[in-house]
């Protein structure tokens, strides 16, 4: 900025405006900065909601799964002690139990409530001796038996994919809190100086307005006097 061509009036207003802009450039700088900190702790918060979500998702799962496993194992190991030792030879579904006639026909309830593949034909389960007992070859149960087990084991491998999940989650939420409190640190630090360079602005204004009232009251005084 020139000011050899300028009066000292001018000068100084100039002078005094300049720093104005300058101070009023600062502030805006600033508080844009402040703006991109709360976006980017707004975001973190917002991942880190996610993810707690999706770990309660998760527990929930394995809470659900955990029970089903329960449910399979029993009805795997009562179908295993029915077993008839000859593989086409035929037991009570419930044998295991007691042989009772209603526990026989639970159990194949269970077992088709599981989604195992039941045979048709000759291996179709049935009341083979007519005593209200529903039976099944040795070889049919220890099938189920095997279904259960790969039923089981994928349960259990789901349950360990999402435990694996669930730490991951909990590493990605200890980093963001651990980047929130440091922008939350930095931000405080921000107000701060937003709040110094506010000051500033406005006391260059108020140095500038009063400036120019000074002036123009000289101006009129030295008017009034040549009157």
């Amino acid at each position: 900025m020139d000011l050899s061509s300028m009066d000292l009036e001018t000068a100084l207003m100039q002078v005094q405006s300049q720093r104005s802009q300058l101070l009023e450039a600062s502030l805006q700088t600033q508080l844009a900065a402040v703006n991109q900190r709360n976006q980017d702790i707004a975001k973190l918060n917002e991942q880190t909601n996610g993810l707690s979500s999706a770990n309660l998702d998760l527990q929930t799962s394995n809470v659900e799964l955990g029970t089903k496993i329960a449910e399979l194992k029993d009805l795997q190991g009562r179908l295993a002690a029915s077993k008839c030792p000859d593989d086409n030879g035929w037991y009570g579904l419930s044998w295991g139990q007691g042989d009772d006639a209603a526990l026989s026909h639970q159990t194949l309830k269970q077992i088709e409530d599981a989604g195992l593949i039941i045979p048709t034909g000759d291996d179709k389960p049935r009341d083979v001796d007519g005593n209200g007992t529903m039976d099944a070859k040795g070889k049919v149960v220890q099938n189920f038996v095997d279904q259960l087990a790969g039923k089981i084991a994928g349960m259990e491998a789901q349950m360990t994919a999402n435990n694996k999940q669930i730490d991951a989650n909990k590493v990605e939420i200890d980093k963001n809190k651990s980047a929130i409190d440091t922008l939350s640190n930095s931000q405080q630090m921000d107000m701060l100086r937003l709040q110094g360079l506010t000051n500033k602005r406005n006391e260059a204004f108020d140095v500038m307005t009063n400036f120019v009232k000074k002036m123009q009251e000289n101006r009129s005084s030295i008017i009034g006097n040549m009157r």
